[in-house]
């Protein structure tokens, strides 16, 4: 362990006392641990307040913790999956703490409030059209997305694309400016991480080629302002980019074991660099303290446990370096207003490290708080009956609750007296006999009925036809050209043996198979 070195004056009356131990100046003397999953942590995010904690990992959930009604068991209060089983990329707080920006190895980044429901959903881009410009949206897995620091409403994201863009959440259909990203030859490479400095002037862009990129918000974003193309290693991802509160010093972490401190003012040689600083997470973080004094980072492995070191922001000297446990480091993050930091290890655990004496709230006040008592039954006493009457239980004493609209169909149409089914509509020979009929239908049976009067079925054929018999022999103007004029028309009698005779049967038909 290299311990910190530093003099350090802190006034009590009149006495000055030297400080050289690292623990004193850093919150690491206490930790708790929070039980998320089983896979990586990949997103942390603490409101602005210090009250609320977003966790998420490489299993698609994202859990949500409350310092204030936690206790001691340290269990979250709800657990989500907006993004399916999309793994979470990066979680971050608004500047105003009421909603939270989650991006996940889908194309659609979203945004949800305190309680985790949906506000806003970026639009998906079509995948067949080759110039990224014209598209609505990302087309392929996001690598973060952050904040605008000054207005609420907007925020950035970087995918694999090959594209940057800026999002308002006011706006539904498209985003609101593309950022294409292209190599030193010029051709389409892929971003893997973005950001905002303090004021939101500058945009700062990593590419897997190991450039970094510098535009201007207010554009034009045709190629950058400031860029440096051999920032770290060709064909490493660059994981984090972080701006120091004056605007013009940048952190970077490399995917090359590095990190590296520049002056945007001038980029082409880094201010600091430190090296052997394990990487395999492509998530890991770093960042600087509250004060700005130490910039803190942590390293990842294959095999064993990583570790969160510490550097002077000055001289970029070593000052402290700690395991974490049987893990790798993540994700981190050092709320300013709490001087707390939180770890995301690769095993699904996270660790808040903090100290009683220069950490505040968050952490603190449920660290100590017991763990809440069920209430007990009272007992009943032996002379009693256990035997419990509830009057009210019988369906005569109860209440009618109230149901919905919806409910209230359904039990209506379940219940023969308050509603009946319509008659079945009638098929095949017997249709027309049938009572229940629709109304167009009943209509225009009585059109029919009107114009062509009863059907035959109901007369009698015999009578018909003796209607016109008058009609025939004074104008016998069909029967006559027929027969000759001398030809009587004759009728057969009805009588007694007419009536009793059978009917001759029909000669049955047979089908032959061929």
């Amino acid at each position: 362990k290299q311990w910190y070195q530093r003099r350090v004056a802190i006034t009590a009356g009149d006495e000055e006392t030297e400080i050289t131990d690292a623990t004193q100046l850093l919150p690491i003397s206490h930790e708790i641990k929070l039980n998320h999953a089983i896979k990586a942590v990949s997103g942390l995010a603490l409101d602005p307040a210090g009250a609320r904690l977003v966790t998420g990992s490489q299993d698609s959930d994202v859990k949500y913790w409350d310092f204030n009604a936690m206790d001691s068991r340290f269990q979250s209060f709800r657990t989500i999956q907006p993004m399916e089983n999309y793994q979470i990329s990066s979680i971050e707080y608004s500047i105003t703490g009421d909603s939270t920006l989650i991006a996940s190895g889908g194309a659609q980044a979203q945004v949800l409030d305190r309680d985790g429901s949906q506000l806003y959903q970026c639009r998906k881009g079509d995948m067949y059209i080759v110039d990224m410009g014209r598209t609505n949206g990302h087309v392929s897995s996001l690598y973060n997305a952050v904040w605008h620091t000054k207005d609420r409403n907007i925020f950035m994201t970087s995918s694999s694309d090959c594209t940057v863009r800026l999002w308002d959440i006011n706006v539904t259909k498209n985003q609101k400016t593309v950022i294409k990203m292209r190599g030193s030859n010029g051709k389409k490479i892929s971003p893997t991480h973005c950001a905002f400095n303090k004021d939101s002037s500058m945009i700062a862009v990593a590419t897997v080629d190991g450039a970094l990129s510098l535009f201007s918000s207010k554009g034009p974003f045709v190629r950058p302002k400031i860029c440096n193309k051999a920032a770290h290693q060709n064909g490493t991802e660059t994981s984090c980019l972080r701006f120091a509160t004056d605007g013009n010093k940048l952190l970077s972490r490399g995917g090359d074991d590095t990190m590296k401190l520049w002056d945007i003012r001038s980029i082409a040689k880094p201010l600091h660099v430190a090296s052997n600083l394990d990487n395999v997470f492509t998530g890991t973080d770093c960042c600087f303290s509250a004060d700005e004094k130490f910039v803190m980072t942590g390293t990842s492995v294959k095999r064993g446990s990583g570790d969160l070191v510490f550097f002077d922001t000055e001289t970029f000297a070593e000052a402290y370096r700690f395991s974490v446990g049987e893990a790798s480091v993540s994700k981190i993050l050092w709320h300013p207003k709490l001087n707390q930091i939180v770890v995301g290890c690769s095993n699904g655990i996270v660790k808040v490290y903090y100290s009683p004496q220069l950490s505040s709230r968050g952490v603190l006040l449920c660290a100590a708080k017991p763990r809440r008592r069920q209430a007990k039954n009272d007992e009943i006493p032996t002379g009693l009956s256990q035997q419990i009457l509830n009057p009210y239980s019988l369906p005569m004493f109860r209440e009618n609750r109230f149901l919905y609209a919806k409910r209230r169909k359904d039990k209506a149409r379940r219940d023969p007296m308050l509603s009946s089914a319509p008659d079945k509509p009638a098929y095949g020979l017997d249709a027309h006999k049938t009572k229940g009929c629709s109304a167009s239908a009943y209509i225009s049976k009585q059109l029919a009925l009107d114009v062509h009067g009863p059907p035959a079925e109901e007369e009698d054929p015999r009578e018909v036809l003796l209607k016109y018999a008058e009609v025939c022999e004074k104008d016998p103007y069909w029967i006559a050209p027929a027969y000759g004029p001398e030809t009587k028309t004759s009728f057969q009698e009805v009588t007694e043996e007419t009536l009793s005779e059978e009917p001759v049967p029909k000669k049955p038909m047979y089908f032959y198979n061929k």
